[in-house]
């Protein structure tokens, strides 16, 4: 590192190791070029994973590979799908990106350099990730440390890499090794909390995670701001279309009975997701839509919790 900024080595070493998959769904083709544009120079390869059924619209770059599923596999199976292909080319960290996020240019070399760092704590590095900026709702990003009584927000100065304990999926550059270690994403999460629980997964067997708040990405987090929201709350949180619901609280009831989940993790969750519902219930349309979700979420979370589920990442 020089001034702050990745060597041209750094970044050569980063982009020889590194893979990315970008998981989409009916995504808007100019967003898209924009992600693949930013992020095909920062990696070896990329794969591209249509959850749609349908080929992405326009001529992909060189490097980028298209994998069309037969169904909508989610978010988890995805991810699972992608670090086995990256494997397979020798790669040995996978950076996870949604449809709408964009990185920064040099944004996996500062990932990649602060997970291979030498270590001044206990256990590897399980992954890193960077500072978004939602541009959807105008929201500048955090990381997140757990302490006794609430979740802390850190937003670390220029320069920093500070712990977190959990790490918002896409932008973070995961470690193949700890992907084997931990164990793959959970499949049947589907899409919500499926960063969460990998996240708590990889905390509860000794690995870290880092936010590195020189690694910038341009991120959409929902559907932008919240409609009828009053006051300062509107800005701070997502707005989902309905279905969101359902996987909001089914996975959240499931997560909070599962034995790795600590329990001030539990009373942050239980409080931030009934705030959520109660927002969407309250100040969004399709209210009766909602709530026939969330009713079906906190049925199905119990039974998911307890393996009753026969096909669990099924869309509702």
């Amino acid at each position: 590192m020089r001034d702050g900024l990745p060597a041209g080595d750094d970044a050569a070493s980063a982009r020889a190791r590194c893979r990315a998959v970008v998981v989409c769904h009916r995504p808007d083709p100019a967003v898209l070029d924009d992600v693949l544009a930013a992020v095909t120079p920062q990696v070896a390869g990329v794969l591209v994973v249509a959850n749609d059924g349908a080929t992405p619209a326009g001529a992909m770059p060189a490097t980028v590979e298209v994998l069309v599923p037969d169904r909508n596999l989610g978010l988890g199976a995805a991810y699972n799908a992608a670090a086995r292909w990256a494997d397979a080319r020798g790669a040995t960290h996978l950076l996870l990106l949604d449809q709408d996020s964009v990185p920064g240019p040099d944004m996996v070399a500062r990932l990649h350099a602060a997970i291979t760092a030498p270590s001044g704590g206990t256990g590897r590095v399980a992954a890193a990730g960077p500072l978004w900026r939602d541009r959807a709702g105008g929201r500048d990003g955090h990381f997140v440390r757990l302490g006794r009584r609430r979740l802390t927000r850190l937003r670390p100065a220029a320069g920093a890499v500070v712990e977190t304990d959990f790490l918002l999926s896409s932008g973070s550059l995961i470690d193949l090794a700890a992907v084997a270690a931990v164990g793959p994403f959970d499949a049947a999460l589907f899409i919500e909390h499926v960063d969460t629980d990998w996240s708590l997964r990889a905390r509860a067997a000794g690995w870290r995670l880092l936010g590195v708040a020189d690694a910038r990405l341009d991120h959409a987090l929902g559907q932008g701001r919240f409609p009828g929201l009053p006051g300062r709350l509107a800005p701070t949180l997502a707005h989902y279309p309905p279905e969101r619901s359902y996987w909001l609280v089914r996975n959240s009831v499931a997560l909070w009975r599962r034995p790795y989940a600590p329990p001030e993790w539990r009373r942050a969750d239980l409080r931030r997701t009934a705030g959520l519902v109660a927002a969407h219930l309250i100040f969004a349309p399709q209210r009766l839509c909602r709530l026939r979700h969330v009713l079906r979420g906190l049925r199905d979370g119990r039974r998911l919790a307890a393996g009753a589920i026969d096909n669990p990442g099924a869309p509702p």
